[in-house]
């Protein structure tokens, strides 16, 4: 009753929602503020991407929510997420050009029936009235689970990893491009699609995800 989104009233209860301390980078939930408004990772290096986004830290609630979009075929949650990032992404005053997916590999979306990013991502272009590029970028090869690996051993699990379809070019030359991934962790992933995107020509590429892992800045 007069809940602002249409999850229901114990998942918006349960949600940490990323709307205190956020890095001014990347945008996930830090612990504490730090002195440069960012997180360790960003703090370390240059990021690929312009700037993240997040909705939510990465607890038990979003987790689950997470793995029953992934797992369990509850792909309307899709719409659920998208509507909470859409406006994050209105509110931020942002103005996308396009929007695009982190990309599965083909083998592994065809036998989940679909790409959880790339229900977002079409969700999320609609409530933004802005065109959905679904393979604007190509994952060529399949990657172990990154769960378990440290950063370095993330950004080194998926070098090589994506490629830009050949017609790319000619379409987000000079243009602001939307990423949409589910899950912003240390970022090696989207940061790798974010250097495919900036070498085929984009100006800018933001980047969104429904939750983040959050900063304890050791």
């Amino acid at each position: 009753d007069g809940l602002p989104y249409s999850l229901c009233p114990f998942c918006v209860r349960h949600i940490q929602w990323a709307n205190k301390i956020t890095c001014g980078c990347c945008g996930k939930p830090m612990a504490a503020q730090s002195d440069t408004g960012l997180c360790s990772e960003c703090a370390e290096r240059q990021r690929s991407f312009d700037r993240g986004y997040t909705c939510a830290g990465y607890g038990m609630t979003e987790r689950n929510l997470i793995h029953q979009l992934k797992y369990k075929d509850k792909d309307y949650l899709a719409s659920h997420f998208a509507e909470l990032m859409a406006e994050r992404i209105v509110a931020e005053g942002l103005e996308p050009d396009l929007v695009t997916a982190v990309p599965m590999y083909k083998k592994k979306e065809r036998r989940r029936g679909y790409n959880q990013a790339g229900l977002l991502a079409k969700s999320i272009s609609l409530r933004l009235n802005k065109p959905y590029y679904p393979d604007l970028l190509i994952r060529v090869c399949d990657t172990p689970p990154m769960s378990g690996l440290g950063a370095a051993q993330r950004r080194k699990n998926v070098q090589g990893v994506f490629t830009a379809a050949k017609w790319v070019k000619e379409n987000i030359y000079g243009k602001t491009v939307l990423l949409v991934d589910d899950i912003f962790t240390t970022g090696s992933t989207t940061e790798a699609c974010s250097d495919v995107l900036k070498e085929s020509g984009a100006h800018r590429v933001y980047v969104v995800t429904f939750a983040a892992g959050m900063d304890t800045g050791q």
